[in-house]
């Protein structure tokens, strides 16, 4: 069965990087600059959702929206995916309003990661100092609040490049998210030497791992 697996998300992967590259090319022949950059996100985390939603059983959903903590009356900040069971407190079509104890994942969607991003060290671009109001950690510490000790906080990624040793990054990632999904991940330059192919689908069999975790959700 884990055979299976490995083999179901490889495959899985090259279908999603090449849905990726065909919006892409798309938003290469537009003229709208930056709004384009913002559609072509919103794609991306419908393509990410789309294959979510494809291994959930049949009582979970998925949708971009808000958690209601009940005890403490606070609303999380916008969410690119929960996970949820049951009947949301508001739905709408793209969106949910779901209380806390309904959630069985939060997933942060990102087209792109890379060692800044991973490694919490972004620098604001004016100052020329580490932002710490930047990178993955901080956008898991504004959310986590929101999760239920059974829920998992899940970072979504169609590309990962990092010259970081592979071992290093696994690391880093496991200290800033609870579970992570890698479509596509870069080689770095002495991985990739003779003649090897410089990218690695399923990136530490995470999207296999995603799979298998989706179809046995209860």
């Amino acid at each position: 069965m884990e055979e299976l697996y490995e083999r179901l998300g490889k495959s899985k992967c090259q279908e999603l990087w090449q849905k990726r590259m065909s919006l892409w090319q798309m938003l290469e022949l537009s003229k709208e600059g930056r709004k384009s950059t913002q559609v072509g996100g919103t794609v991306l985390e419908g393509i990410a959702k789309d294959f979510i939603r494809e291994f959930l059983p049949a009582r979970f959903g998925i949708k971009s929206g808000l958690v209601f903590d009940t005890e403490t009356k606070k609303i999380s900040p916008q969410i690119d995916g929960i996970i949820y069971s049951g009947v949301p407190l508001l739905e709408f079509t793209d969106a949910v309003v779901v209380e806390k104890e309904q959630v069985k994942a939060i997933v942060e969607i990102k087209s792109y990661v890379y060692t800044p991003t991973i490694f919490g060290d972004l620098k604001n671009k004016e100052t020329g100092t580490r932002d710490p109001n930047s990178g993955l950690a901080y956008a898991f510490e504004r959310r986590k609040n929101y999760l239920s000790s059974r829920a998992r906080y899940l970072l979504f990624a169609f590309e990962l490049d990092s010259a970081s040793a592979r071992a290093e990054i696994i690391e880093r990632l496991k200290k800033v998210c609870e579970s992570y999904a890698i479509v596509l991940r870069w080689k770095s330059r002495g991985e990739s030497e003779g003649g090897k192919e410089n990218l690695e689908y399923n990136f530490d069999n995470s999207i296999s791992e995603l799979i298998k975790w989706l179809r046995n959700l209860s």
